[in-house]
């Protein structure tokens, strides 16, 4: 097993060996190993991959013994949509009540937050009321909402999320400065502010269109893309925050590694950018 300098959290789609919506390509226990023995401390769950990992035959108790064994603990819970402008009620609390089981079964730190939609005005304060509700919940559970800003959505923009906080009133919510969204929202390290809840870094091209596609294709290896990671880095550390890094990288390239290799990429790149920052170890 490596031994890592900083608290690394494998996200889900990082070690999933699979694209968004789809099923992951490899098992739970397999994520697990690959992600200790590559020197993660943490790793992300998706909600909506626990019913699966049921069904593949590992109930909650085997899922907790497989944390134990590997020593790690789960960090961050995806995904918490379809809040951001008018939601369906019944869709959302499916949406909460599965972040929920997670949280019961295993803990967690935070919960990615944020909108897929773009198709409509956004109401900050009517927006901020409905996520002040949803922390209020979640926070029974230990749980902070990590906000991220989309390119393509109704968050999009550099400064978009930080107004919504302005009027939110919870304090277990910040924001979730993931490299490529960060950059190709048109963010500045030079002007950022907190609160900031979870860092997932990455790395890529400056793209000026077709940012879904971009997003769900061509988040690389940190260190990799054309992205000043290290001086986002530095500007986080600047404002406060200090780990755990989450690294979530998605390229169809690095989707078709073996599990284990690609942990390994991942915890390496991520280390040799926060040691360029000169981050703090842990």
């Amino acid at each position: 097993m490596a031994e890592r300098p900083y608290k690394l959290v494998a996200s889900f789609f990082t070690l999933s060996g699979a694209g968004f919506a789809e099923e992951p390509r490899f098992s739970f226990r397999d994520r697990c190993r690959a992600a200790a023995a590559a020197g993660f401390t943490g790793i992300g769950i998706h909600a909506d991959d626990l019913p699966r990992i049921h069904a593949a035959g590992l109930d909650t108790a085997g899922m907790q013994t497989v944390l134990a064994d590997a020593g790690l603990r789960v960090v961050e819970i995806e995904f918490l949509g379809g809040w951001a402008l008018d939601p369906n009620p019944d869709e959302l609390e499916k949406t909460v009540t599965r972040i929920e089981a997670v949280a019961n079964a295993f803990g967690g730190r935070h919960v990615s937050t944020g909108e897929f939609r773009g198709d409509a005005l956004l109401d900050l304060d009517a927006a901020a009321a409905r996520l002040d509700t949803l922390a209020a919940r979640l926070h029974s559970r230990g749980l902070q909402l990590a906000v991220e800003a989309f390119p393509w959505s109704v968050l999009a923009g550099p400064d978009t999320v930080r107004q919504l906080l302005q009027r939110a009133r919870s304090r277990n919510l910040g924001q979730l400065i993931d490299v490529w969204h960060f950059y190709n929202n048109g963010g500045d390290p030079d002007s950022l502010t907190g609160p900031i809840a979870a860092v997932q870094l990455n790395d890529g091209p400056r793209v000026h269109q077709d940012f879904l596609a971009h997003a769900r294709a061509a988040r690389m290896l940190p260190g990799e893309g054309d992205l000043d990671v290290v001086g986002l880095v530095r500007a986080v550390l600047r404002v406060g925050f200090v780990g755990p890094w989450c690294v979530e990288v998605n390229t169809p390239q690095f989707r078709a590694l073996p599990v284990d290799e690609a942990a390994h990429c991942a915890a390496t790149a991520a280390c040799t950018v926060l040691a360029a920052a000169e981050a703090p170890h842990r």
